[in-house]
């Protein structure tokens, strides 16, 4: 995505998806680029890519999206297309990222023979994506 090779666990991707339609929700703040039918479930579409430092880039028709479930939370997420299913034992520690929004939600590196991949945190992603359109405070949980 953006030109970086982004990662997520097999276990908080649900699977890849082609938007047809995206319905805009009136009102609705950033992150949120609308909402998808996936087999008759309404999904939100969400944008990560300011999140992680890269330029916004609108869903259009025909665009991929990874639906993300981690947390209690479900999104579509618009990516730039999709490398494959890899193996990998652990990741190894993000130290070696410069700290900024990337590093916020990495959950380690994974080693590719093209070079590696940022190990994203679906959950913690999700939870950002969330922020703005979601209950806030304690109030907002009774």
């Amino acid at each position: 995505m953006g030109g970086r090779t982004l990662a997520v666990d097999v276990r908080e991707a649900r699977e890849v998806m082609t938007l047809d339609v995206v319905a805009t929700v009136p009102g609705a703040p950033a992150p949120l680029l609308g909402v998808a039918n996936l087999r008759g479930t309404v999904l939100a579409v969400a944008d990560a890519r300011p999140l992680l430092a890269l330029a916004p880039k609108a869903a259009t028709q025909g665009t991929s999206a990874i639906v993300l479930a981690a947390g209690g939370l479900e999104a579509a997420v618009p990516i730039d297309g999709v490398l494959g299913l890899e193996w990998f034992d652990a990741p190894l520690p993000t130290d070696d990222l410069p700290d900024g929004p990337l590093k916020t939600f990495a959950a380690g590196i994974v080693p590719r023979r093209d070079g590696p991949a940022i190990l994203l945190d679906a959950a913690r992603l999700l939870e950002a994506l969330r922020a703005p359109w979601g209950p806030a405070g304690p109030e907002a949980q009774s």
